[in-house]
């Protein structure tokens, strides 16, 4: 795994950005990441759609390996940890926790995280919020106006399409920053891209699997 970084201030802290959707904290110790959508290859094959697995299980290998790389104490995880109803990549989440008895994996519900706390809590989950504070930052799955906190959040799964010479566009996964607003990429690899969502005030950083780059 090929981790870069991109350093930025955000709510009076220094967070790092990496290539590999995710970002650590370091202060705190902690890894924040949001949209696994576990089961959502399930769900298709329920469907009638033939999807492999892996690409949750691999979603999950590079999740162990950041984790081993910061040695994060702390993994905050802002909703949609779980597509849909119980299923093998699930059950592969709960394997992971219990490689790492020393983090705390906290999750913060999204739209698609139907399982009750139990549940949760029996797959590795040490605490489930709504919405969730720690010292300067909010955390919610999607954005909320009202906090009064700077907050970071995910569920849009934002991108940006990028001119390549010869009129060619590609379209990559970002970061979306204000002063009081960080959004997070989908951390699983089997998501579209929003990118049509746009703010004036927004910094975007794209980022690949060689880098990470400030749009300007």
């Amino acid at each position: 795994m090929n981790v870069v970084e991109q350093a930025i201030s955000f709510a009076g802290e220094t967070l790092v950005l990496t290539n590999q959707r995710a970002l650590y904290w370091p202060r705190k110790e902690a890894l924040v990441l949001s949209d696994l959508h576990l089961g959502k290859a399930a769900h298709f094959r329920k469907n009638g759609i033939a999807l492999s697995t892996q690409v949750s299980v691999q979603d999950l290998q590079r999740l162990a390996q950041l984790i081993v790389y910061y040695g994060a104490g702390l993994v905050i995880i802002a909703g949609d940890l779980v597509h849909a109803g119980a299923n093998k990549e699930v059950e592969l989440f709960g394997t992971l926790t219990k490689q790492f008895p020393e983090t705390r994996f906290i999750l913060i519900r999204g739209n698609h995280d139907r399982f009750s706390d139990d549940k949760l809590k029996a797959i590795g989950i040490y605490a489930v919020h709504q919405q969730w504070n720690m010292d300067t930052i909010d955390f919610s799955h999607a954005y909320k106006e009202d906090t009064g906190m700077p907050m970071i959040s995910g569920h849009i799964h934002p991108g940006v399409s990028v001119q390549l010479p010869a009129g060619k566009r590609l379209r990559l996964p970002c970061y979306v920053v204000t002063e009081n607003r960080l959004i997070l990429p989908a951390f699983s690899l089997f998501t579209g891209l929003d990118t049509s969502f746009v703010s004036e005030d927004a910094e975007y950083y794209a980022f690949y699997e060689g880098g990470i780059f400030k749009i300007v």
